[in-house]
């Protein structure tokens, strides 16, 4: 059925192209905030091979001292999870945690979208400066991240595949 949809009558003094201005930030932080997530949940899955990988050149060479191979697996993996920490506090357990390990870029701009969902009207020169810091620190890790796969991974694949092993996806 056809249906109109019209502005709540309580908010006579808010306008059409501010409760817009709200929607669009809303939206470009709830982008920014799965991209976030969508991130850490790769760098998991890659952490997640390269732990295979390492095992499996481990069996391989039982009883050697640790080749190039294992050793530039758990590097990876230090430097994968050095993104994955500033991206996600990965050490939060329980509720007394965030005490001692303050929260990330995911939960920071998840934050954020509460406070600019939280009211009707067109959100603050405070939030849009926000929301631009917290875009850069992502975009940064997301650069780091494309660097250490370009070259790191691409270096582990290589030791990988002389002991005919599969890659990193």
């Amino acid at each position: 059925a056809a249906f109109t949809i019209r502005k709540n009558p309580n908010l006579a003094t808010v306008s059409e192209s501010d409760l817009s201005e709200q929607f669009k930030l809303a939206l470009q932080i709830r982008d920014k905030v799965t991209q976030a997530n969508e991130t850490v949940i790769r760098i998991r899955d890659l952490k997640k091979q390269i732990a295979e990988r390492v095992a499996a050149v481990r069996g391989k060479e039982k009883g050697q001292q640790s080749s190039d191979a294992v050793i530039g697996g758990e590097a990876l993996t230090l430097k994968l999870t050095m993104v994955e920490g500033e991206i996600y506090q990965y050490r939060n357990q329980s509720s007394q945690d965030p005490l001692n390990y303050p929260i990330r870029l995911n939960n920071k701009l998840a934050a954020l979208q509460g406070v600019v969902e939280s009211g009707d009207g067109k959100p603050t020169d405070q939030a849009y400066a926000v929301f631009k810091e917290l875009s850069a620190g992502l975009d940064e890790q997301l650069a780091r991240l494309a660097a250490i796969v370009k070259t790191n991974v691409a270096l582990f694949n290589r030791e990988l595949l002389k002991r005919k092993l599969d890659a990193v996806k």
